[in-house]
């Protein structure tokens, strides 16, 4: 049986995206490294981190 990706998308206000990108942030710091997490889900934090910090760039771009 094959697995399927999912994809969502969401609507966030720059303050939502403000605090999710200081929750990843904050749990990078606290992570607690393998073998306690898998090793992929700390490159899918820097990955949601940079993702979240170039949404807050662009609307920074577009609004300030």
């Amino acid at each position: 049986m094959e697995e399927e990706e999912f994809s969502y998308n969401c609507n966030f206000s720059i303050e939502d995206i403000h605090l999710l990108h200081h929750c990843v942030l904050k749990r990078i710091e606290n992570w607690e490294g393998s073998p306690a997490r898998h090793p992929t889900e700390q490159e899918h934090l820097w990955y949601l981190r940079d993702s979240l910090y170039r949404m807050v760039l662009e609307y920074k771009f577009e609004n300030m």
